[in-house]
């Protein structure tokens, strides 16, 4: 890869522009005893004399008919439940009870009117893309997609997730038989002798395949991030080598490419513009420095030239890779970036491995910070090509190139939608979007000549 002489901060620079569960410790009794309340004096129970009226002893100058009711009513007095008089304990019983009677009342009428309010006000939004418990697919899982043509004309697709154990799976679609069937690649490579791979949880994952006829190369290639001994994570990818003939056969591979911690990924298959020519597998990442790079695969272990400055783009940036035509043959490549402060900015492969880094803005008004991933796909035999940034709150918008000039698309229609509050997306170069929502995922197809209609085509996913 040619590069110039600038550099940039402390790193060479070249313009190749190219659950936890809430517990509230339980109180427990242990064998505890009932507590015995003490009363005043006056309020225990008083002995009574066995003897009856007539057989107290008299007493000069008083009235014994008087003193045997004055003994009756003391009896009485001294009658007391919970230390009142039976009178008084029942009208306080009785007020009690109406208290809480009317303290029920009151609660189920304002629960009423409350509901009432809520029903009349926003919805509550509900929780953020991605972060419920899912039990198909892991809630930070990346989605990754790419298809290609085999020598009979028939169509493939891949498209890659994570479930939520972290292992990789994929989705593969024929269009002969009309069938999606489900490859668990990380279970496929655990007795590998390359393998096993061990993807970080919520990785960025890249797809790109071949379907060069020369050579009959038809390949599929999935890159994704693992931790290291290194306090920076690497990338890794697996190849799927005879896709057709052998579908569960994948190998590993690794490399020394250290990456911005949670970089994005983005991957293309560079066309050669000759025949007799393989092609080239071009991996676009934000290295530990924060600047863009460009690795292929000539090298992979080779630590490239950054083709975009780290003051230019944000953290963990946003990246889509595709390619397109350069000149009349498809070897090119364009690649859209976050660029700082809000834009998605784009850097353009002029030939040489090099690249024209500020090469014009693809969509304004993209904040870093409400942006969730970017992708891309080309449409009308690759004369256009169409950018979408996925946003913090599960929406969708867009620019399309028509060959001249960007336009915006401030928001993409999704026809039949059963559920776009989408938390990852990915596209094809055959403008076929992919999308995880709700622990599912759905396709849906991109009306070429008005890309701001995307129709579902189907559930993908379980």
């Amino acid at each position: 890869m040619a590069s110039v002489d600038h550099h940039h901060g402390s790193e060479p620079y070249s313009t190749l522009e190219v659950q936890s569960v809430e517990a509230s410790n339980p109180q427990v009794l242990e064998g505890s005893n009932k507590e015995v309340v003490p009363h005043p004096e006056s309020e225990y129970p008083q002995p009574v004399s066995t003897l009856n009226a007539w057989d107290a002893p008299e007493v000069k100058g008083v009235d014994t008919e008087a003193a045997i009711a004055q003994g009756q009513n003391d009896g009485n007095a001294k009658r007391r439940i919970c230390g009142l008089l039976p009178r008084t304990f029942y009208i306080v019983l009785a007020v009690v009870i109406l208290i809480i009677i009317g303290a029920i009342a009151g609660g189920v009428a304002g629960g009423l009117s409350s509901s009432h309010s809520d029903s009349s006000s926003t919805p509550d939004p509900g929780p953020e893309p991605g972060t419920t418990e899912n039990v198909n697919i892991l809630s930070t899982s990346k989605l990754a997609a790419s298809n290609w043509t085999d020598s009979q004309g028939n169509t493939h697709r891949h498209v890659f997730f994570q479930d939520p154990y972290n292992a990789i799976i994929t989705r593969q679609w024929d269009s002969e038989n009309k069938t999606w069937t489900t490859k668990n690649v990380s279970q496929l490579l655990s007795s590998s002798t390359t393998g096993p791979i061990h993807p970080i949880p919520g990785t960025s994952l890249a797809c790109a395949s071949a379907d060069n006829r020369w050579g009959s190369l038809y390949e599929v290639h999935v890159w994704f991030s693992e931790a290291s001994t290194d306090p920076d994570p690497t990338i890794s990818w697996v190849n799927l080598n005879n896709p057709v003939g052998n579908p569960n056969f994948w190998t590993y591979s690794s490399s020394i490419l250290r990456t911005w911690n949670n970089t994005q990924l983005s991957v293309a298959w560079q066309r050669c513009p000759r025949e007799n020519c393989v092609g080239n597998w071009i991996l676009a990442y934000q290295g530990r420095e924060g600047f863009i790079r460009i690795a292929n695969a000539s090298n992979w272990d080779n630590n490239t030239e950054p083709v975009i400055r780290a003051n230019a783009v944000s953290a963990g940036a946003s990246l889509a890779l595709v390619p397109s035509l350069n000149g009349t043959y498809v070897h090119g490549l364009t690649l859209a970036s976050q660029r700082r402060p809000s834009s998605m900015g784009k850097t353009t492969f002029i030939g040489d491995w090099n690249w024209k880094q500020d090469d014009g803005t693809i969509l304004d008004d993209v904040d870093p910070l409400m942006t969730r991933q970017f992708a891309a796909t080309t449409m009308n035999n690759w004369n256009e090509a169409l950018f979408v940034a996925l946003s913090t709150d599960g929406g969708v918008k867009g620019a399309r190139w028509d060959g001249t000039s960007y336009n915006a698309i401030p928001q993409i229609n999704f026809v039949d939608g059963e559920s776009t509050n989408f938390s990852a997306i990915a596209m094809t170069t055959d403008a076929t979007f992919y999308g995880i929502s709700d622990d599912q995922i759905w396709e849906y197809t991109v009306d070429t000549s008005d890309p701001s209609t995307f129709t579902l085509a189907g559930k993908v996913y379980p």
